[in-house]
């Protein structure tokens, strides 16, 4: 996909407390306010066209980028950072508003602004439109007919259906259409340049200078990075592609919140926080899975992009680009990053379309990474912090979905540990509370004391350690029998 979107329940992420008594030169620090209590801001009624208030100009150089959406690779797991992490804002330098007027020179002030906070600096002017819902589904519906986009949702699809993670009788392409038409509202495509905002007034609403001030960030990434390369270099690996998702959204987060910061009034403040119904339903109907995972690279990713600025400032962020972050474990851990800590490769996993006979094949070859699979306890029920300390610990892991007679399918999962005498535990424990607690699944009778088994709506789930190793073996199949055998030649009878 060529876009980058920013969602409407996630332009306020932080909460601005800039308590400044006018007479320091340095800013006070932001604290962060949790993103369950920061209010989706609103969608500006539009009053024009799809092609409403344009702004036209250069393009800036630019490369195309298959956006890592939750269609393109499963962003992974779910943390919230701690409500003591803050951002100090460096000062603002004076900017020079350009003689445009009008919009133009609204937007052009903005950019400015952006630029200097960022430290980084485009040529020419963007390729900006104020538009309406109707243009901002059709963009966005027109990445989502690309056929390997389509391909790419479908065996997704298979996936979230076998680990009950979204409706068996729904189409993930709708879910996601629905989501991201209801809820996107601003887009940088990486292709041409062109910048969306949702919009359309005869002024810019402060919703719309939050969400441009954030897309203008992508703008300076993709023209002195060259995003489009960088996530055509990690294409096929979708822990880079995740965690390279995770430094663009986590910086385009961070600097929009030193602009709001220093440039918005209480009143501003009080109608970015403002909550359109639209928006809001359309990220409540997605299911909880598919809603964290989109918020992941925004609320880690922040988390991410602070702690290398309070080291280092923007200098630190210009480094990360030429030195990106490997796995979604080094963007939750940024000192994993810092020591380069990451796996080379995943585990090697038996044939195992072949323990299951005639008319089995694989379908697809993965992994999900230390965040995925947080999400996926948290999806489950478990609560953030559980799901978080079960994913602590990640060492590598692998996975293999399976196309088998009449439509079935089947999944064969094995996570190996930095520690496997506890972190192998960790995940047990919270992996069996989630799957018990859960309303979809049922415990059932696995005939054995060292698996756990429950028949889910994707099929039968089997769990187990290797009592050599520690890795955690998952195994989803029609049956029970099945199950249990892509289980044994996971982790061992």
């Amino acid at each position: 996909m060529n876009w980058v979107v920013i969602l409407a329940g996630l332009v306020c992420l932080v909460a601005i407390a800039c308590a400044s008594d006018g007479d320091s030169e340095q800013d006070e620090p932001i604290p962060r306010a949790s993103p369950a209590a920061a209010a989706p801001a609103p969608a500006p009624t539009p009053t024009g066209g799809p092609d409403a208030t344009p702004i036209s100009g250069a393009h800036p150089e630019s490369t195309a980028l298959p956006t890592a959406l939750i269609t393109a690779t499963p962003p992974n797991a779910a943390s919230e950072p701690p409500s003591s992490t803050t951002a100090s804002i460096p000062p603002s330098p004076v900017a020079t508003v350009p003689a445009l007027t009008g919009i133009a020179a609204e937007l052009a002030r903005i950019s400015k602004l952006v630029s200097e906070i960022r430290e980084l600096s485009a040529d020419g002017e963007p390729n900006v439109a104020l538009v309406d819902r109707d243009r901002i589904a059709a963009e966005l519906a027109e990445d989502l007919d690309d056929p390997e986009v389509l391909a790419e949702i479908a065996d997704l699809e298979v996936l979230l259906k076998l680990l009950g993670l979204i409706p068996q009788d729904e189409s993930l392409l709708e879910i996601e259409r629905r989501l991201l038409e209801g809820a996107v509202i601003g887009l940088y495509n990486h292709d041409t340049g062109e910048l969306l905002v949702l919009g359309g007034g005869e002024e810019v609403s402060a919703t719309e200078e939050s969400v441009y001030s954030h897309e203008y960030v992508h703008l300076l990434q993709d023209v002195n990075f060259g995003l489009g390369e960088l996530f055509d270099n990690a294409e096929e690996d979708s822990e880079r592609t995740s965690a390279l998702q995770a430094l663009a959204e986590g910086e385009a987060t961070f600097i929009e919140t030193i602009y709001v910061a220093r440039q918005f009034t209480d009143q501003d403040l009080a109608e970015l926080f403002d909550i359109d119904p639209d928006s809001l339903a359309a990220l409540e109907a997605a299911p909880d899975f598919l809603r964290l995972a989109l918020e992941w690279p925004y609320i880690v990713g922040f988390e991410f992009v602070n702690s290398l600025w309070r080291q280092g400032g923007m200098s630190a962020l210009d480094a990360a680009w030429a030195d990106l972050p490997e796995t979604t474990e080094q963007i939750i851990h940024p000192e994993k990053y810092h020591a380069d800590e990451y796996p080379e490769s995943a585990p090697t996993l038996p044939d195992l379309a072949a323990i299951l006979g005639a008319g089995w094949d694989v379908r697809d070859v993965d992994v999900l990474g230390e965040a995925y699979i947080g999400i996926w306890l948290e999806a489950l029920g478990a609560d953030r912090n559980s799901a978080l300390r079960a994913a602590d610990g990640w060492g590598r892991d692998g996975y293999v979905l399976l196309d088998g007679p009449s439509g079935g399918s089947a999944l064969g999962l094995l996570i190996e540990w930095d520690d496997p005498a506890t972190d192998a535990l960790q995940f047990s424990t919270a992996i069996e509370r989630a799957l018990d607690a859960a309303d979809d699944f049922t415990s059932l009778d696995g005939g054995s004391a060292t698996i756990a088994v429950w028949d889910g709506p994707g099929g039968v789930l089997a769990f187990a350690l290797d009592e050599t190793t520690g890795a955690a073996g998952v195994a989803v199949a029609p049956t029970l029998d099945q199950a249990t055998a892509l289980l044994d030649a996971l982790v061992g009878p």
